[in-house]
């Protein structure tokens, strides 16, 4: 019996970690689909809440004209994650206290260079 907790304890952080990584990656995805269904919606009021303060700053609200297109994949790494659309779109995205914001949209690689966004950046 004491073997068995031992075993169970020593196994109980990597299930946790293993179940924290896909809701974290949901939470993110869901992030970006908001963000690319206003987009598509032409609600740029709503878009434009979904990004980070600095993109905001970066951005021309009053008309976000972004490919959008549905989310294709998410990976997250920490508190940074990346979304590709199905409009061959890139958005970059940060995990804030208020939740999972837009840090780039519109971004478009550049061979070995860093990747150039429409909107904010990586």
């Amino acid at each position: 019996m004491i073997r068995f907790r031992w075993l169970l304890a020593a196994a109980m952080p990597a299930v946790l970690a293993s179940g924290c990584g896909s809701g974290t990656e949901d939470l993110a995805r869901r992030a970006a689909e908001e963000f690319t269904a206003a987009v598509a919606a032409g609600d740029a009021e709503r878009a434009c809440g979904l990004l980070t303060e600095r993109a905001r700053q970066d951005a021309e609200c009053s008309s976000l004209d972004l490919p959008g297109g549905a989310v294709e994949s998410v990976e997250v790494w920490g508190d940074a994650a990346q979304a590709r659309t199905s409009a061959d779109d890139v958005l970059f995205l940060r995990e804030l206290t208020s939740g999972w914001r837009v840090a780039g949209a519109g971004c478009a690689p550049q061979g070995e260079r860093p990747y150039t966004c429409e909107v904010g950046g990586p």
